[in-house]
């Protein structure tokens, strides 16, 4: 299953990314520029920046480490939850959110919370989403008492998620975690791993700014993802993050790289997110309404991500499509089999109908249609 808010061509995305502020207890600021990477003011915005925005990463860290992760293609980075726990062991450190794992699991698994993941993408640092978040929980869910239509507005996004009284005492708790992890562990965890990972995301912004960038305008303008960044995200993997930033801006999450060398994998990641659009509405018009009732819709949006984001490189970049493959392969726990695109086809099969109108849409947008 995909798990995104997901947009229609024309219309804005529906969930994005910002940076935050440095305190002892709270998300350090994202920079306003990739370390290393900044822009003289003399030059213009980048229309596609790469970044890292630390309370996203937080805030994904904390639901990796809490999810019951079976997807096809993992919604976090292969192992995550099993080497940080590792980490967390080596230093025989417990904080809120290791206490309340079990009540936390229990309530994930009942309500599920999928768009949750999805809510800091809306605010601009930590500070911002713990106090709307506050505010939401004093208020008892009741967006017609926010003091501002501001307030309300940001208060909104979480009513939309925690709507009763028993998911509102599950956010006061996973809130609680979610502090407590962040000061103790995560932050100072992850200020480690960026300094590790300096060299990548230069590697990634080179790669993305001097050869690829270009190659997907044409398929961003047409898909109304003209202006964006490129958010490089600690606990994300092949299943990445998209929608529209606090700033409206287009936010795509990505996965993150340990080395210079896998630089290309966010490309990767970034083709699977980009086509995200079209998968939904093309599956629902060529399934029935039995399908959609049973489930069987929803394996196939899962297979029919990873393929268009396949056919859309097969278009652009042809020489990053058997990476594409093998790396999804990869994040799927498959072995290649013989030849790679037969491997490939098997893991993440759709019916032909599915198949030829996603190839179809994927080629109306490229022609401006």
């Amino acid at each position: 299953m995909v798990f995104r808010l997901v947009l229609v061509l024309g219309a804005g995305l529906l969930s994005g990314c910002a940076a935050g502020s440095t305190q002892t207890a709270a998300v350090p600021a994202a920079p306003a520029a990739p370390v290393g990477l900044e822009q003289p003011a003399a030059q213009p915005a980048l229309r596609w920046p790469v970044r890292t925005v630390p309370h996203v990463d937080l805030w994904l860290h904390s639901f990796a480490m809490l999810s019951d992760d079976s997807s096809t293609v993992p919604l976090y980075r292969r192992g995550y939850r099993d080497s940080i726990t590792v980490i967390k062991n080596q230093r025989n450190l417990l904080t809120a959110l290791d206490g309340n794992r079990e009540t936390l699991i229990k309530g994930l698994r009942r309500n599920g919370y999928l768009g949750a993941q999805f809510l800091p993408f809306g605010f601009a640092n930590w500070e911002e989403l713990r106090a709307s978040a506050e505010q939401f929980l004093q208020l008892a869910g009741d967006v017609r008492r926010a003091p501002t239509r501001e307030a309300a507005m940001r208060m909104q996004q979480f009513a939309s998620v925690f709507g009763s009284a028993t998911d509102r005492e599950w956010l006061r708790l996973f809130l609680t975690g979610v502090q407590d992890e962040g000061a103790r562990f995560f932050l100072p965890e992850h200020q480690r791993q960026l300094r590790e990972r300096a060299a990548t995301i230069t590697a990634v912004d080179s790669l993305w700014q001097k050869v690829y960038r270009d190659k997907f305008e044409r398929f961003l303008n047409n898909t109304s993802q003209r202006q964006g960044d490129m958010v490089l995200s600690l606990p994300i993997g092949g299943e990445g993050r998209t929608g529209p930033g606090y700033t409206g801006r287009t936010m795509v999450a990505v996965t993150y790289p340990a080395r210079p060398a896998d630089a290309v994998q966010v490309l990767l990641v970034f083709a699977h997110e980009a086509t995200g659009a079209l998968v939904g509405p093309v599956v629902s018009d060529n399934t029935t309404p039995a399908e959609q009732r049973s489930g069987v819709a929803d394996k196939y949006v899962s297979s029919a991500q990873v393929q268009a984001g396949a056919m859309l490189l097969a278009k652009l970049a042809p020489e990053l499509l058997a990476p594409y493959q093998r790396y999804y392969l990869a994040q799927s726990g498959q072995r290649v089999e013989g030849a790679l695109a037969a491997s490939f086809e098997r893991s993440f099969s759709l019916p032909g109908i599915i198949r030829d109108a996603l190839s179809r849409q994927i080629d109306i947008v490229l022609s401006g249609i």
